[in-house]
């Protein structure tokens, strides 16, 4: 497996993959995670900046020097798996341009429940915790890294499948709310999103709502 050119176990891939799932890093961090001394991580760093994978800030921590943090930069976030290719990434944009945000809303609702369908089976019969398991799993064959909950109530996506034309046309982050809505049989609130600054999209079950009903799902 790869983590955008570099093999997933490799100590560039590992800094990525750690960066994407927790949004930044210290030295100290990518130091334990490895299991190197500091000084290699900080080789591997230059090379990722170099590439313009990662990206640096200066941030004080209590007394003495600031030190630095790192993160994934836009490049990096563009470039790690998605759902789409950017052929279909070009045609959404024309899409959104042509038929203007209401009618391509009515029609990313018609392709989150076409998604949905897809998995519909695999969660018949199972409660929220159990289908959001099961979800994280699907959503990581499509090349989209996840993580449930501890609570068991919600979900976070580490990669947006729809980066770049959602840094332009956020209607598309509601198709994959609607999308895992439909697969849970849940309503959602998404309290933050990786197009906003975030860095992963992270939907909660809200409680005190009604389920979606078969009928509403279909």
């Amino acid at each position: 497996m790869l983590v955008i050119g570099y093999a997933a176990a490799s100590p560039a891939g590992q800094i990525l993959s750690y960066l994407q799932r927790n949004g930044e890093a210290t030295v100290k961090d990518l130091a334990a995670l490895l299991g190197v001394s500091a000084t290699a991580v900080r080789d591997h760093l230059v090379h990722l900046q170099a590439e313009g994978l990662v990206v640096a800030r200066t941030e004080r921590h209590g007394p003495g020097r600031p030190r630095l943090v790192y993160t994934l930069s836009d490049e990096a976030r563009s470039r790690f798996p998605k759902q789409y290719d950017r052929l279909i990434t070009g045609l959404l944009r024309e899409l959104i341009a042509l038929e203007g945000p209401d009618k391509v809303e009515q029609i990313l609702e018609r392709v989150s429940r076409r998604l949905a369908d897809e998995y519909a089976d695999r969660m018949a019969g199972t409660d929220v915790g159990a289908r959001l398991d099961e979800l994280r799993r699907l959503l990581e064959l499509r090349g989209v890294p996840a993580e449930v909950a501890e609570a068991g109530d919600g979900i976070r996506l580490f990669a947006c499948p729809f980066y770049d034309v959602a840094q332009d046309y956020p209607e598309v982050c509601s198709m994959e709310r609607q999308m895992i809505e439909y697969v849970l049989g849940e309503k959602l609130a998404l309290e933050s999103t990786i197009r906003e600054g975030a860095h992963t999209c992270r939907f909660v079950v809200r409680s005190g709502d009604i389920p979606l009903t078969p009928v509403e799902r279909s």
